[in-house]
């Protein structure tokens, strides 16, 4: 199991990920998952679950990894990150692809990690890597319940 979506709380959709560097076949699924959660209409909100940090929460490699680039899109192919051959360009042609459905109605994605650095890191930038990335607002938590809430204000409530 290298992860499992939880949908309980449709439209907001919880997307647990156990292993640092799935498989690409299982990323693959993920995707294809991914794809039928967009096929639905409306507005949704995400919450990325790292669940991996909670093994090692204070692991400060990903701060030896990172260049401080954020603008160079293309300055991936030097990077540090274990992916299987395909799993990048995949998932470039995936976002692409997506774009314009999690600019029209994603309303957050919120990433949720245990380790503590990486949070303290990455939070003040989340909002500018998510809105390049997936074209919508994004935070980073180290607690899901405050993730999970961050994104539930963001939905339209249903009208009674």
């Amino acid at each position: 199991m290298s992860y499992v979506i939880d949908e309980r709380l449709t439209p907001l959709y919880v997307i647990n990920i156990y292993d640092e560097h799935m498989p690409f076949e299982r990323t693959k699924q993920l995707f294809a998952e991914v794809d039928k959660l967009l096929a639905r209409e409306g507005k949704f909100g995400v919450v990325m679950h790292y669940k991996f940090d909670e093994a090692h929460p204070e692991n400060d490699e990903f701060d030896k990894e990172f260049d401080g680039n954020l603008d160079d899109d293309d300055h991936h192919h030097d990077h540090k990150h274990k992916h299987e051959p395909g799993a990048a360009k995949y998932q470039k042609a995936w976002l692409s692809a997506n774009r314009d459905r999690f600019a029209q109605d994603c309303v957050g994605m919120a990433i949720v990690s245990a380790n503590s650095k990486f949070v303290t890191f990455y939070a003040p930038l989340a909002n500018k890597i998510m809105s390049r990335m997936y074209r919508c607002p994004g935070a980073m938590f180290g607690d899901l319940d405050k993730a999970m809430a961050w994104v539930q204000v963001r939905l339209p409530q249903p009208v009674e």
